[in-house]
């Protein structure tokens, strides 16, 4: 659950501290007043990547930082956090080239890191997100999430892994040896190439971060000297004035304010005097620092061109460059004895590819029960719905040999067919928001993120999705960002946001509504006016009034 969320110049906001409430979080207003840049600046706090249009104009820096609840964390991963007393907190930064860096706890963190925390904290469900529900794969992985067969899953990639090493062995020696001392020549000197860089994690990043010091530091040290010189002589010349202030103060007491404060002013211009000094002296590079710098970031772009698009990539490559070059040195084994090992492989993935499916099978049975359950309580009146995974021997993969489709219909008579050719926006929206909340059954992520799941739905069936949303907030902390009083006011915690503009540039408040200014807020939602009428408001709290029973 989140506690605490802080938002600094970031996009539109330009500060925003909100402690959010245990259940329905409903944030409301009107068009692009800033309400999705809520959801994205949590999302980038959890490790989405961004560039440096996040920042709101003018702003040096963008960052956000988050308190959750941890109880959710697996133990390993609260451990190495040196989560206490039950709470994490997660700090991110961008500047203004959209380089990023981020704490956990205190301590640093990738984006890896980031996103594989907050898979435990939040779930995100965006405008679009129902489209990918269109996509076999996810399918498949929401089916596996639901059944919790992450276990399985893994076992079968990894039996499909050594069978599939084993093919690539006994290709090998089935190979003449001058093609494989080729391939191993060269498998060999692409891996040579990428180790002798000698590769630190981090190291890219601190040294683009550093790159533009180095590179102007004659600049930066001129222009530093030239600030000390003229704080120097500043600080010399307040010294003397408080000399005379200090005079002034024994014949007249009335003017101790102005000698205290020149005091505390002389104070001050001699310690930026200082620090002006001593950062010239930092900034002074040599020569050999600056080539340094500019080799590594040049063979890092080298190699990035070469085998991946970024260091991680590389290190990937480096990985199978060296298990290729493994297979290829190890030709101990006989061409029998391969083919043996491959048979004993491919029957024991066989027997775990038809496991996972059987425990599939059983999930998806139990999957298309619950999402009918939860349909039907969404405005769907003869909806049929099945989750359908076929099993086909010959076509095993690293994920099992399962091809798992969604069939959908809301048409009697119709017979079922795959959910990307037979369901509108909106019932796709309805769709994932009962897949939502069957997964939030089977699941513990105590928090989940709704962002205008009521498109495309009308006035009644949003009252319907409003209604669920308050049963899943009974249980998880939700967060809806909606247009619909109907499930507006189904909130908890309403929340409205708006969009000024301060010195010529826009920015989105964010305030808690009371019961009178939700009263209203609903009332021109329902109106369409910024200033309610009486009916509206009638209109309003008889609406509130529904909810509540």
């Amino acid at each position: 659950m989140l506690q605490k969320l802080s938002i600094r110049n970031f996009a539109v906001i330009e500060a925003l501290d909100l402690e959010p409430a245990p259940g329905l979080n409903v944030f409301t207003g009107e068009t692009g007043a800033g309400k999705s840049i809520i959801i994205s600046a949590l999302g980038f706090l959890l490790g989405e990547r961004s560039g440096s249009d996040i920042l709101r104009p003018g702003a040096a820096e963008a960052a956000v930082e988050g308190a959750f609840r941890a109880e959710n964390l697996p133990p390993a991963l609260a451990g190495r956090w040196a989560v206490k007393d039950g709470v994490i907190k997660i700090r991110r930064q961008a500047d203004q080239k959209g380089r990023t860096k981020a704490a956990v706890n205190g301590a640093p963190a990738t984006l890896a890191q980031l996103s594989e925390i907050g898979g435990f904290l939040v779930d995100f469900h965006g405008q679009n997100e129902h489209q990918s529900l269109l996509k076999p794969e996810v399918q498949r992985d929401l089916l596996d999430r639901y059944g919790k067969l992450e276990k399985e899953v893994k076992a079968v990639a990894e039996v499909w892994g050594a069978a599939h090493s084993l093919e690539e062995g006994l290709n090998a020696v089935s190979m003449s040896e001058d093609e494989r001392a080729r391939l191993l020549d060269l498998y060999r000197f692409q891996l040579e190439e990428i180790e002798s860089a000698g590769i630190k994690e981090g190291e890219e990043e601190e040294l683009e971060a550093l790159w533009p010091r180095l590179k102007n530091s004659e600049k930066l040290f001129t222009l530093s000297g030239e600030a000390h010189a003229l704080v120097d002589d500043a600080a010399g010349n307040a010294e003397k004035a408080l000399e005379k202030l200090k005079g002034l103060s024994a014949i007249d007491p009335a003017a101790d304010p102005l000698t205290a404060r020149l005091a505390a002013a002389a104070i001050e211009m001699r310690d930026l005097s200082m620090e002006l000094r001593s950062y010239g002296k930092g900034v002074h590079s040599n020569p050999g620092e600056v080539d340094r710098c500019l080799s590594r970031l040049e063979k890092f772009k080298s190699l990035k061109k070469k085998y991946g698009a970024d260091i991680q990539a590389v290190l990937a490559k480096a990985a199978e460059l060296r298990a290729k070059a493994a297979s290829l040195d190890d030709m101990t084994l006989d061409r029998s004895e391969l083919e043996k090992k491959l048979a004993a492989a491919r029957a024991k993935l066989e027997k775990s590819a038809l496991a996972l499916h059987d425990k599939r099978a059983a999930a998806a049975k139990k999957l298309s029960a619950e999402i009918l359950k939860e349909a039907e309580g969404l405005g769907f009146k003869e909806v049929r719905f099945t989750v359908d995974a076929a099993y086909d021997e010959n076509a095993i993969t690293s994920t099992g040999g399962d091809s798992v489709e969604y069939l959908f219909t809301a048409n009697p008579g119709y017979p079922l067919r795959p959910l990307r050719y037979t369901a509108s926006g909106g019932e796709m929206a309805r769709i994932m928001l009962a897949l939502k909340t069957a997964l939030s059954r089977a699941d513990r992520i105590g928090a989940q993120v709704f962002d205008e799941v009521d498109a495309g739905v009308g006035a009644v069936t949003g009252r319907l999705v409003g209604e669920k949303l308050a049963k899943l907030a009974a249980h998880k902390q939700i967060f809806c960002i909606t247009h619909l009083p109907q499930v507006a006011a189904f909130g908890g915690a309403h929340y409205f946001v708006e969009k000024t503009v301060r010195n010529g540039v826009a920015a989105a408040a964010v305030r808690r509504l009371d019961e009178a200014a939700r009263e209203a807020e609903i009332a021109r939602m329902l109106g369409g006016k910024k200033q309610s009428t009486d009916l509206g408001l009638k209109h309003a709290r008889e609406l509130l009034a529904e909810s509540e029973k």
